[in-house]
């Protein structure tokens, strides 16, 4: 079972290592219990609690808010632009390394790392930066928090709005928030992923 408490309107990137032969996502040599916005679970019927599953799969979910660093991170860098004639221009973000293996991602995803904490890190401290973030509100001007409550309204019974935040760009308890180190952690689950396994190649949503 998948299971994600997500807190705003987004989508996600699923990704996978398969192998080259099958196209089947690679089953690791070990369990793992890496997990996203969404990811597997048991659930424990006597007392209703769901906890993360041991998986084998290659497999990472990763929410589309810290897609931004990841574009910025792979700007200019040829290897994480389309090979294709449709494409060939377009930086592709964290996408850049599906058809790609895990042998040769295994320096693209790292370098992807470094460059986002060289930008959002100075003098070992995280700094702070302003964002504009936009909110859902109520005709009573109360935040709607969770897509089932604002799927629930009509769409004249809530109106968006702009608003700016400072945010402290290191790690934040709350998955989905969009901070650079946040963004970086699952860089890192990926590389755990492409090390076990080097000859897979990498796809995705």
């Amino acid at each position: 079972m998948k299971i994600g408490a997500r807190k705003e309107i987004t989508v996600s990137y699923d990704i996978y290592l398969k192998d080259k032969v099958t196209g089947e996502t690679i089953q690791l040599p070990v369990k793992h219990m890496i997990t996203g916005g969404t990811y597997c679970v048991d659930y424990d019927e006597k007392n209703d609690l769901f906890t993360p599953a041991a998986i084998t799969d290659a497999w990472l979910n990763i929410t589309y808010n810290y897609s931004h660093y990841y574009y910025e991170a792979a700007s200019g860098d040829e290897r994480f632009y389309g090979n294709s004639h449709r494409d060939k221009h377009s930086n592709l973000g964290i996408r850049g390394i599906y058809g790609k293996t895990g042998a040769e991602s295994i320096q693209m995803i790292p370098d992807l790392a470094d460059r986002i904490e060289s930008k959002y890190k100075q003098n070992g401290k995280w700094i702070i930066t302003k964002k504009t973030e936009t909110v859902f509100k109520d005709l009573h001007g109360n935040i709607i928090d969770g897509i089932s409550l604002l799927e629930s309204l009509g769409d004249t019974d809530y109106k968006t709005e702009k608003i700016v935040k400072l945010v402290n760009e290191g790690a934040n308890d709350d998955y989905w928030t969009s901070t650079a180190a946040n963004a970086i952690n699952p860089l890192y689950q990926l590389m755990a992923f492409a090390k076990l396994r080097p000859d897979g190649i990498w796809d995705g949503d």
